[in-house]
């Protein structure tokens, strides 16, 4: 079966980490996967794994513009050539999906976005009934936005992660890799990840650790680790969020953008996702439950799908700094109670969402469209 994924971006998003991840565990014996994507990493990344890329541009719709007439062409040959397409954005879904249609192609559609407004619902439901033939839904919330109509079409199908990667790490590995971070082994450290945008909250990360700083003094001071991808996101806002840091330094540490972010995972204390507004998945938390590292968690979206408050993590009210410093410390302090919480999320991970049951299940979905 040879299926295409269509992606319109070319950085390394938490949706482009995912689908790399898919394209190096599927089975090759059986899908012989390509890729349709704008030049860069992403395009880069597949072809070390032995994909087929198509470098293809896609432009934003709402500028009106469309893609040149040699990608068109381009995108046109490498659906034909497909038995099945899986558009992985709501852009790809929008330029294969009307192609796909034309060339009787099905089309699988992956769904990683919330929208707010009615009329961006609607335009999805109308889209996903004219050119998909079945939607990935990645979280409940996600698979709300489809509404009753299109149940028949839309399927959950939670992301995964690789259990034999995201591991715990012994106390010698955990100062290695702290080491390499000018962090002391025996620092508490607290850690976010994730695309340096307003969205994912970078700036209510660095108020929660000056006010942790300031108003829960501990035996150590904590150190603050922030990793994520700037090349995508609003260069002003990450500035902003530099700056901020400067106040607080030198507890904060910026790792940047990591391809091998597990063992910085396993080797914080606490994993911190404060996004703005709902959450559609939240990859990141799955990857920190593996690791054995502690999770605080905005109480919304997928996120408080995936967490069960005082036993696999810690759920916060949204945009409350307060209320995520003092989650945050309570971990940091009750050992014991962060030690349970561990072994049930692991567990949970291991039982829910590995990345092979991930894998099992799309493969199943192509399955039976062809």
């Amino acid at each position: 079966m040879r299926v295409l994924y269509v992606n319109q971006w070319h950085g390394l998003g938490g949706a482009e980490i995912s689908l790399l991840r898919v394209l190096e565990h599927l089975p090759r014996d059986e899908i012989q996967p390509a890729l349709a994507c704008p030049r860069g990493a992403l395009a880069e990344e597949a072809r070390t794994l032995g994909v087929e890329v198509f470098p293809i541009a896609f432009p934003p719709l709402w500028r009106g513009q469309k893609p040149s007439p040699h990608d068109l062409q381009r995108l046109s040959e490498a659906i034909a050539s497909s038995d099945l397409v899986h558009a992985y954005s709501v852009r790809a879904g929008w330029y294969a999906g009307r192609l796909c249609r034309r060339l009787r192609v099905p089309m699988v559609w992956s769904i990683h976005d919330l929208f707010p407004y009615p009329w961006q619902r609607m335009w999805l439901r109308v889209i996903a009934h004219r050119y998909s033939h079945a939607v990935v839904a990645y979280s409940e919330v996600l698979q709300r936005q489809f509404g009753r109509g299109l149940a028949h079409k839309v399927h959950h199908i939670p992301h995964g992660v690789d259990v034999q990667t995201f591991v715990p790490l012994s106390e010698p590995e955990r100062a290695q890799v702290r080491q390499r971070y000018e962090t002391p082994a025996d620092a508490p450290v607290v850690l976010h990840v994730g695309r340096i945008m307003p969205f994912k909250g970078q700036h209510l990360f660095l108020q929660m650790a000056q006010r942790l700083l300031t108003e829960h003094p501990n035996r150590h001071t904590p150190t603050f680790w922030l990793a994520g991808d700037d090349s995508m996101g609003d260069p002003r806002y990450a500035q902003r969020v530099r700056e901020m840091s400067r106040t607080i330094h030198p507890s904060v540490r910026w790792l940047g953008f990591l391809h091998d972010i597990a063992p910085v995972i396993a080797a914080a204390d606490v994993l911190v996702h404060c996004s703005t507004r709902p959450e559609p998945f939240g990859l990141v938390i799955l990857e920190a439950m593996a690791c054995g590292t502690a999770v605080v968690s905005a109480n919304r979206g997928a996120p408080a799908e995936i967490l069960e408050h005082g036993r696999t993590g810690l759920l916060s009210p949204p945009n409350d700094v307060g209320s995520l410093a003092d989650a945050v410390c309570t971990l940091l302090e009750d050992g014991t109670r962060r030690q349970l919480l561990l072994a049930n999320a692991r567990r949970v991970v291991c039982e829910r969402y590995t990345l092979q049951q991930h894998v099992r299940q799309l493969v199943g979905l192509y399955r039976s469209l062809l």
